[in-house]
């Protein structure tokens, strides 16, 4: 299996828990492919950042790389990378396409147990190395707790090798991670409270696949479960992906649970689904 990961910085940080949208837009300083078989990532990055135009090509790219066999994978890439990635591109369809299409790790456990869940846990369930905490900066001191909070300050200081140099460790070892949840079929981590846990992954679910997961039971949460559809909100509404001569197979690719259900391409939708 070729697997290839992906993952960006952004220009302009937010607050902690805050809507990035209501800061949108955001920007893109750089951005991160790793392949399976390579021991190195493609980079995309640009001062102050990416153009339209490379933004655009970054997701041609992306379909290059999906249109070439790799098994694309993110982690929380649905609801952030591809959405950020949209707005910044104007590719809003295209990237709708290519989150829908790709295998988004957190979205398998999410989708199952109602809740998000760090890649840090992910990878310490794993055995694999955290993300990098400490870089070198151009005046050789060194930075212990570097974070993608900092990433769009430092990158403004001109910092180029230290956020790229912290990005390579989020795209590398989530291969390494898919692998192993491949191989074991499993996604596994240890609770807030030192419980080890786990979901099942009989398979690398694409993210339209995850909609068919049943909904979990969330009624022992004390804060508000995640919301499928608030992962999907940016994508363009079901009319925008259809042309008069789409058939309902064309429809089978997307998603479920974005729409609302009194309006009629819903409704055809579900009947599509279940006359095919």
């Amino acid at each position: 299996m070729k697997i290839a990961t992906f993952d960006l910085e952004i220009a302009k940080g937010f607050p902690d828990g805050g809507n990035w949208k209501a800061n949108a837009p955001l920007g893109i300083t750089c951005a991160a492919l790793g392949f399976s078989d390579a021991a190195e990532p493609k980079f995309f990055h640009a001062a102050p950042q990416l153009s339209r135009d490379a933004c655009c090509e970054l997701v041609r790219e992306l379909q290059r790389v999906m249109d070439a066999g790799y098994t694309l994978v993110t982690w929380n890439g649905t609801a952030f990378d591809f959405a950020v990635l949209a707005d910044e591109s104007g590719m809003a369809r295209e990237c709708a396409e290519l989150a829908l299409a790709h295998v988004d790790l957190m979205v398998i456990v999410t989708f199952q147990r109602g809740y998000f869940l760090g890649l840090q846990k992910a990878l310490a369930g794993a055995g694999i190395h955290g993300k990098l905490k400490e870089v070198t900066l151009n005046d050789g001191s060194r930075l212990y707790e570097m974070s993608g909070k900092l990433a769009p300050e430092l990158w403004a200081k001109g910092e180029y090798d230290a956020v790229l140099s912290y990005l390579r460790e989020d795209v590398m070892p989530l291969i390494k991670l898919t692998q192993i949840v491949a191989d074991a079929k499993k996604i596994r981590w240890t609770s807030n409270k030192g419980n080890l846990t786990s979901v099942d992954v009989k398979k690398l679910f694409t993210v339209r696949e995850c909609f068919d997961f049943p909904l979990p039971d969330t009624s022992w949460m004390n804060t508000e479960p995640a919301h499928r559809e608030k992962l999907i909100e940016w994508m363009p509404p079901l009319a925008d992906f259809l042309s008069l001569n789409d058939s309902p197979r064309s429809i089978r690719e997307l998603p479920l649970f974005a729409y609302a259900e009194q309006e009629p391409y819903w409704r055809e939708f579900r009947y599509a689904l279940k006359h095919q």
